[in-house]
């Protein structure tokens, strides 16, 4: 834990400028926002000016982070910490500047909750605010960062352990992307996978449809855990140690999201090279957006792994309606990807040829066509 006297506090520009003026602002390393193992962030764009004043000591516990993923995985690896050694503190948080929604959000709620924080500890910070007495604790693990430690899984298991009562892990679980918008990315035909899985006895989990609770309930009581590559596996990071195995199927070739914070939680990870590669557009900066890409999978890689826990799919699958609804997907994705509101981080900057001249070399030169047809379709005059 860390004190800071005099410190202000005020609304964060966006998740990659700090809501906070450490003094000595680039000396700092365990109070400002760590990933992969070092800080980020610039220093904030407002100044003292007009701040209000806040005489009574805090505990500072970040962002109030609109992302799921990012609230579990950079926001909540301080609270641990933080709570047992202050449990009579307040708890502040920094709006984001361009958050207008209610503080806090439902999400936020449904995780402190989980954590056993009462909702009338918080404090939302919407200005620039001098707070005489700030302590905060260090992050217990980082996004996409070391291996987390088991002090802080002790931490975290203390704080949760009324939650679950006894677990029995056992049988198979597979968390999907499938319920979601394709322009949020997912394999492309994964609603089959979903199909033939369940038919194959495996429980689908879908976890936007559950409470949170109900989320780290199914988590924790399969014996293998499987996760289609997303935010969901920062839910994992919730729960403490479970003896289970952990496997993703990976979307982005060679990605191993959170592997050093889920590992210390479970019997065995793996991420499995499920990756076929994938359509994606570029954003206004040049950047391909590879978060809402539309992979395929490696079929012999997904059926290898599926044989070796004991799950017969390639005996199930049948490639005539894989590929059928691996077309309508793609098609759907395009579609969704050129709607004129979607959003703007999400928007496609490039000409459409970039993404058009992907077809051939993925072997979808048969949609390429229909895929054109769409995206003028979409085009607003």
């Amino acid at each position: 834990m860390m004190v800071f006297r005099n410190l202000l506090i005020g609304p964060a520009h966006n998740r990659n400028t700090s809501a906070v003026l450490w003094p000595e602002f680039h000396a700092q390393t365990l109070a400002r926002q760590n990933r992969r193992g070092r800080p980020v962030g610039a220093p904030p764009k407002f100044t003292a000016e007009g701040a209000a004043v806040v005489d009574e000591p805090v505990i500072y516990a970040g962002l109030h982070e609109v992302h799921f993923g990012h609230l579990v995985a950079e926001i909540v690896p301080r609270l641990p910490q933080a709570l047992a050694e202050r449990p009579d503190l307040p708890l502040v948080f920094s709006r984001l500047r361009t958050d207008k929604r209610p503080a806090p959000s439902t999400m936020v709620c449904s995780v402190l909750d989980w954590l056993d924080i009462p909702r009338d500890r918080l404090r939302f910070v919407d200005r620039p605010t001098v707070f005489r007495e700030v302590h905060i604790a260090a992050q217990g693990e980082h996004l996409n960062g070391p291996r987390t430690p088991r002090s802080y899984l002790r931490l975290l298991e203390a704080r949760i352990a009324g939650n679950l009562g006894r677990q029995r892990p056992e049988g198979v679980a597979f968390v999907t992307r499938a319920g979601l918008d394709h322009k949020q990315g997912l394999h492309a035909a994964e609603r089959y996978l979903v199909a033939c899985l369940r038919d194959l006895g495996v429980r689908i989990i879908y976890p936007e449809a559950l409470s949170l609770r109900e989320q780290m309930q199914h988590y924790a009581r399969a014996e293998v855990l499987i996760f289609s590559e997303g935010s969901a596996i920062h839910g994992r990071q919730l729960l403490g140690r479970v003896k289970q195995d952990i496997a993703v199927l990976q979307r982005r070739k060679g990605s191993e999201i959170a592997r050093g914070q889920i590992a210390p939680r479970c019997r065995s990870l793996s991420y499995v090279d499920s990756a076929g590669g994938a359509l994606t557009v570029r954003n206004r900066y040049g950047v391909n957006v590879d978060y809402a890409t539309k992979s395929f999978f490696r079929l012999e890689e997904t059926f290898a792994f599926f044989d070796q826990i004991g799950v017969p799919l390639r005996a199930r699958w049948d490639r005539k309606t894989y590929r059928q609804a691996r077309d309508q997907d793609i098609l759907a994705w395009v579609f969704a990807m050129y709607d004129p509101a979607i959003e703007h981080h999400l928007k496609p900057a490039s000409e459409p040829d970039f993404l058009l001249s992907q077809f051939d070399r993925l072997s979808l030169g048969h949609l390429k066509d229909r895929a054109a047809a769409l995206i003028k379709a979409r085009q607003v005059p």
